[in-house]
């Protein structure tokens, strides 16, 4: 009989994309394989998953954590039913595995499956994908099997003995990339799935300090939905032609075009810029949960791997200056090329199936 796994999350594209990772090493392992993912009403995930060809089914759940009062009691009156859908797929499923990547749809299904999955011997598991544990899996973290860190360090905030480091699985299409072409010099924008307003701005602002730079640069932009305009705007404004859009899929394509990337600090981003090879110049996003971004973002600043700028306190001046030192030193880039890959987790999916399918606890 072919094992069933039920990957539950999201939220952010990052979640997605590990627990597609996973889902795809899995597949691999386990050709003709049920997978299903499980994830929250109105999210990320109802544009990914199905794009990644798994079926999803979605819970109505909100978040507890940095909402409204109001949101907050939503959200209460939301769990028993998100609890009792998600016990009536796990009765259905009958999964021999599920796995949480994070995000607030994972709570009732890892939790319901470890209440009700003794029944048939399901093993249940989280990813931490952070340096610091998110809200969803502090608590998750008490009644799953097994605990799968991103970091090392990180085990010691969970039980000992069922804490895994397998590091931050990534798709298998983000493979090395040589030493990119620098001519054009491109630079690769982008703030996550949802885009990211903070980095816009430090981009546009840098615009009229590096003028001279500005026709011989490449610029490759996501914006998200909400900037896109005036992104592009400012674009006009300053006479610059580049690449924008809200959203872009062929991350790889980019990945590979691209000199120097300024982005985002999520755990997943800082797995794919290892394994693609390219330094970057981190932006973190300042209201993460407990900063854990910033932390994310520090972990490779210590090893070389990264440059870092902190929204609200740095500026276009500073990001500017920046960008002229990596156009005029490339040879700086190479070296945080170098540093970066050293902290690539090249076997984390197949990793985690490992531990995932022999119910290692």
């Amino acid at each position: 009989m072919k094992p069933t796994l039920i990957v539950t999350g999201g939220g952010t594209g990052g979640h997605l994309f590990a627990g597609i990772s996973i889902a795809d090493a899995w597949r691999e392992r386990f050709p003709g394989s049920r997978i299903l993912f499980v994830g929250a009403k109105n999210g990320i995930e109802e544009k990914l998953v199905p794009k990644a060809n798994y079926p999803l089914e979605v819970l109505s759940l909100g978040s507890l954590k940095g909402v409204s009062v109001a949101k907050r009691i939503k959200t209460l009156f939301q769990i028993p039913l998100a609890l009792i859908k998600a016990a009536s797929i796990l009765v259905r499923e009958k999964p021999n595995a599920v796995i949480g990547v994070g995000g607030y749809a994972s709570g009732p299904v890892v939790l319901m499956a470890r209440v009700i999955g003794w029944a048939w011997g399901v093993n249940t598991a989280i990813l931490e994908q952070n340096a610091i544990p998110g809200f969803t899996n502090r608590i998750l973290a008490r009644f799953s099997h097994s605990v799968y860190c991103a970091f090392p360090g990180i085990e010691d905030r969970f039980q000992k003995r069922k804490t895994h480091l397998t590091g931050n699985p990534v798709r298998k299409t983000m493979l090395p990339f040589e030493s990119a072409n620098r001519d054009p010099f491109t630079i690769f924008i982008f703030g996550g799935s949802q885009g990211a307003v903070g980095i816009n701005t430090l981009v546009l602002d840098a615009f009229s300090e590096i003028k001279d730079l500005l026709p011989k640069i490449r610029w490759i932009h996501q914006t998200g939905e909400r900037d896109y305009d005036r992104v592009v705007e400012g674009y006009r404004k300053a006479e610059v032609s580049g690449r924008i859009e809200k959203f872009i899929y062929d991350m790889p394509t980019c990945y590979r075009e691209a000199s120097l990337v300024i982005c985002r600090a999520g755990s997943s981003t800082l797995a794919e810029l290892a394994a693609v090879k390219r330094a970057a110049i981190l932006v973190p996003f300042p209201f993460a949960s407990d900063n854990h971004q910033e932390k994310n973002a520090r972990l490779f600043v210590d090893q070389s791997a990264a440059d870092i700028l902190i929204q609200g306190k740095s500026t276009g001046h500073e990001l500017a200056v920046k960008i002229r030192e990596y156009f005029t030193h490339p040879e700086k880039i190479n070296r945080m090329e170098s540093g970066i890959f050293t902290l690539h987790a090249n076997d984390s999916p197949n990793r985690i199936v490992d531990l995932l399918a022999r119910g290692e606890r």
